[in-house]
Order: structure tokens, then sequence, then C-alpha cells
């Protein structure tokens, strides 16, 4: 007789979240009223008044693609091509394949200083046989330009959040373990310590990035760097408080289409204790752009150091490889990691690691605000026995769900986040089944 299946609580809760969206979307949709007609006029001047009576039509009509698509285009004859990538990315999102809108973005992008995506989404339009001439020669000298001299420019962004965390360390959710030994099965009961430490918590990030100043070479690739660190802490419950630093070094090209080069060093603390240090090198190459949605994609090889100071015997050495799909105009990113973890200590638990993960997140326009939704599984396989003691030395495989929902818009110069997570991970051995549910509230801004 087989098994019956059981779902995890963060799938049914993922489904029952889309369908309440889709119910309030079909409600909202089921009768419309004569104030919700959108009636898009066929031209509009680039001047002040014409904005004005643009933005007034923005209630019934931020849903329509020629709507979004007009108020961008006249944003850029305006100069304004920051405020034009909102609703350019809005038009993309109702309509891809426009390629008037993928035009208007391009030249939004280019406005406000991200040459490198500009010149792709140009260069995917200089191919695209839909575009007529006259786009075709406006494209051209586009690409003519040369690229904006700012080698050295960069940006701090920083986010500032508080939240509830159920299980702080990410301890097992079972109070008792039955260990397996020549007389049999011994039950051992957890002690408080060790079970799930609910708590709320108070969380700091920053990042510094720009380019290096040390100018393009003959393929146009160019260095790029960030800087980044954190810091979590928990009221009342120092055991829990974490911080984290970054540094990253990036060889790219500007056009997406060439080899990348990728040099990472991270480190993690705990309390006092630092408990992860993970330098990694990745080398690949980008494909550059393509489909209606200026999809970018990726394919490389990872190579990363694990050490655990206050562990030394799980330290490993993780190679594998990295494909990646972004599509900007779908709002659609999916990442595909696959691997294996070489244990640097013979004696670690499970020996060698074979590792999989899959990433999936989609960003939905709303009016003036978004929502990020995102979806993550990881799959180990230990390739021997974890201990004796546990189920019979039975080889170890985990499987981690991550499920993420942020709700995301704009007050000035801040962009506020509500966002809720939850983490499942199932084990055939019952010390590494963890759960937990984050609810975070905060803000995020750029100096």
């Amino acid at each position: 007789m087989s098994k019956p299946v059981t779902l995890p609580a963060g799938w049914v809760l993922a489904r029952l979240w889309l369908g309440l969206l889709a119910g309030c979307a079909q409600s909202a949709q089921a009768a419309p009223s004569e104030a919700t007609v959108c009636v898009v006029p066929d031209a509009v001047p680039a001047s002040a008044e014409g904005l004005i009576s643009l933005q007034k039509l923005t209630p019934q009509c931020h849903k329509n693609a020629a709507y979004l698509y007009l108020l961008g285009r006249v944003l850029n004859q305006l100069g304004r091509y920051a405020e034009a990538i909102d609703p350019l990315e809005g038009a993309l999102l109702y309509r891809p394949e426009h390629w008037p809108s993928q035009l208007e973005y391009a030249i939004a992008l280019e406005g406000a200083g991200d040459h490198s995506s500009a010149l792709s989404l140009l260069q995917s339009l200089l191919r695209d046989p839909a575009v007529d001439r006259t786009a075709q020669l406006q494209i051209a000298r586009l690409l003519q330009r040369q690229a904006p001299q700012q080698p050295t420019r960069s940006l701090v962004s920083y986010s500032l959040a508080t939240g509830f965390d159920d299980n702080l360390l990410g301890s097992t959710h079972h109070t008792q373990l039955e260990l397996t030994t020549p007389m049999g099965l011994l039950p051992v009961e957890l002690g408080p310590d060790q079970a799930p430490h609910p708590g709320a918590f108070v969380r700091a990030e920053v990042r510094y990035e720009g380019l290096l100043p040390l100018g393009v070479s003959n393929s146009g690739a160019r260095w790029r760097y960030s800087l980044d660190a954190s810091y979590r802490a928990s009221p009342g419950y120092s055991l829990a408080n974490q911080s984290q630093l970054g540094a990253l070094l990036e060889l790219s090209n500007p056009d997406q289409l060439g080899l990348y080069l990728v040099l990472q060093r991270q480190t993690w603390q705990r309390a006092s204790s630092t408990t992860l240090k993970q330098t990694q090198v990745s080398l690949g190459y980008d494909f550059g752009s393509g489909f209606a949605a200026n999809c970018q994609q990726r394919l490389g090889l990872e190579l990363l150091r694990l050490a655990y100071p206050t562990s030394p015997v799980l330290n490993g050495l993780y190679s594998g490889i990295l494909g990646q799909v972004h599509c900007p105009g779908w709002g659609l990113q999916l990442q595909l990691r696959a691997g294996q973890d070489q244990p640097a200590d013979d004696g670690r638990p499970g020996g060698v690691q074979q590792l999989v993960s899959l990433r999936a997140s989609k960003l939905v326009q709303l009016d003036a605000a978004a929502l990020a939704l995102e979806w993550h599984v990881t799959h180990q396989l230990d390739q021997s026995g974890y201990s004796l003691l546990l189920d019979n030395n039975a080889p170890r495989h985990i499987t981690r769900m991550a499920y993420r929902l942020e709700y995301r818009w704009k007050a000035a110069n801040l962009r506020p986040f509500i966002g809720f997570e939850w983490l499942d991970q199932h084990a055939n051995l019952a010390l590494f089944e963890t759960k937990n549910r984050v609810l975070t509230l905060g803000f995020r801004s750029n100096w």
C-alpha cells in the first residue's frame, strides 16, 4: 500500500494566497463602472500641461499598456528618464512584444545612467525584423553614442527593518529523538535550550557599489565592485544576534555578451563567534539578450571554499555549474545550481554532498507598488552515513523549501516594504527538520 502524500504547509499557504489574489482580481474586474473606463488619447504634447493631463488618467488607466507607453514616452521627451522607467516597465509587462515600448524603455535606461542595460536592449531591437526602418536608423544613432564616462560612479544603498521570527536559531521542531544503539532504540528528550526560540529582531543593511577606474578593455568589459554589511539583533536573546560582511568583484561586458568573472568573499558571525567564511570564484559566459522581454542568459562554473571556524571538520570545497535567465520585461528570474561539496576532512559526517537548487522569482507591478514572489528549493544528498546513532548510519538527505512574499511601495525617497517568509526543511533524520516563519516591516533607500 502506498503512503499518502503530505503537502508542505508552505505550499498550501502559497496556493491559498495566490487563490485569494486571483479572486480579488476577478472581483475587481467583474463589474467595471464608467469611472474605470480608460480612454487613451492618440497624442499628448511633450509639455508640463500635457503630462498633467496624462497623469490625471492614472487611476483608470494604470493597467493599460498603450497609456503606460504614452506616459513613459512623454516623460522621456521631457528629460525625466528615471520617472519614465516604471510606466514603461508596466507597458512591457502587459505587452512584452511591443517594440516601441522597448525602444522608449532603452532611452529611459540610458538617460537614467544604466548604459549597459540600454545598450543590450538596443542591440536586441536592431536585430528585430518587426522594427521599422525609421526606428532602426534611430537605434543605430543611439548605438553610435559614446558610453557615459563615469567609471568611478558609486551608489550607497541601505535598509532598516524590524520583524518577528518564530525560530531565531533555526532549531529542529522535534522535542524528542530516537537514537539507534546496539541495545535498540533509545528515546532522548531535547533540552529547552535546543527548542525553537521565537522573538523580535531589528536589522540594518548597507551596500556600497560602483565601477573601478580602470577604463574599458577592447572587448568592452569593465570591473564592478560592491561592499555590503548587515547586522540583525534580537533584544533579550543575544545568542541569535548575527552579522554578515561581503565583498564582490566582477568583470563583465556592459552589452551582456562575453565572458564574465566573479570573485566574492563573505563572512557570517553569530553572537561573538565566526560561523562561516566563504570564498567564491565564478567563471562563465553571458549570452546577451533575447526574446521579447529582453531576457539575459548566463552559464558558468563555480568554485566555493567553505570554512567553519568553530567546526573545522565541516569544511569543504564546492564545485558546480550555474545557469541563470533574467527577463526584466516579464519581471521573471530563474536560477539553477548543481554540484558537489567535497569534505576537507575525511571524518566529516556524511562525506561528499550532492547539491541541487532552483530559485524562481517574479515581480508583479501593482499601480505605484509591486509584489515580489520568490520560491527557492534546495536538495542535499550525503554519500555516506551521517552517524551510527541516527537511523543506523543512514545517508542523510535534506530538502529545503523557502517561500517569500514582499509588498513594496514608494514614499518620497523611501521604499517601504512588508514581507513574509516561510521555510520548511524536511529530512530523513529528525534532527535536521526545521521550520521558520518570519514577518518583516522596513524600508530601503539610497544616498
